[in-house]
């Protein structure tokens, strides 16, 4: 218990490390952007200034951070570095329009991977804005479907407990959805099989069986868990 304690909390601030590098791209890449002078030719363009190389290094961190977070943010990690990224800029446009290196009004280009387009800072702002909205969204999605499938608020709730199970049938109810049978036993090691509905997604994956302590057969309070974290190999399920 404590090596898995001991292992999220070097990967949570190892993640808040990477994050705050993502922010520093992403603010500079805007803050310095009315800065930045091109040369080009006939090869292209290109800048020896840092800002123009930002947003670069601001896409390969973010991606990084994704791959890290999603161990501790599962389905919303995507969704919440987008908006990490979006709000980074945009607080690189207002430090600028504090420091009067701009006024809302100014046009310049912002480069990404190549310039985008010649747009007044306030139209950057705006954009940034429905892009960190997206990506919250997006986060939010992601969080709801990673909490169905692990059955995180049923295993919290008072007296559930999770045994290593297997499913038997599928008889389809929708779309993504059916009904099983989730094999079991419980800490007594009595052997329960009891009907429920899950996903498709669990058939042929190593699943829990969260269930009530006092009722280990009740349909009622059992649920299929999907761990993030695939289960050692070579244990029986049931």
């Amino acid at each position: 218990m404590r090596a898995t304690t001991f292992g999220l909390a070097l990967r949570a601030a190892a993640c808040g490390l990477m994050a705050w590098l993502v922010w520093l791209c992403w603010h500079l890449s805007t803050r310095d952007a009315v800065d930045v002078r091109w040369e080009c030719d006939s090869q292209g363009c290109s800048s020896d200034d840092f800002a123009s190389a930002a947003p670069i290094l601001g896409l390969m961190t973010a991606v990084l951070l994704t791959l890290m977070a999603s161990r501790l943010l599962h389905r919303a990690a995507p969704g919440a570095v987008v908006a990490h990224c979006a709000l980074a800029a945009a607080s690189g446009w207002h430090a600028a329009l504090g420091s009067g290196r701009v006024a809302e009004g100014t046009r310049t280009d912002w480069h990404l991977l190549v310039p985008v387009a010649r747009l007044s800072v306030s139209t950057w702002l705006t954009f940034l804005t429905a892009v960190a909205g997206a990506g919250l969204l997006g986060a939010a999605w992601g969080a709801a479907v990673s909490l169905r499938r692990t059955a995180v608020l049923a295993r919290l709730r008072p007296g559930r407990t999770t045994a290593r199970a297997e499913l038997l049938g599928w008889r389809s109810t929708g779309r993504t959805r059916g009904a099983v049978t989730v094999v079991f036993r419980d800490a007594h090691g009595v052997r329960h099989e009891v009907p429920t509905v899950t996903e498709r997604l669990a058939l042929g994956r190593p699943v829990l069986a969260v269930y009530d302590e006092t009722r280990p057969g009740d349909p009622a309070t059992t649920r299929v868990a999907i761990p993030r974290k695939r289960l050692l190999p070579g244990v029986r399920t049931a």
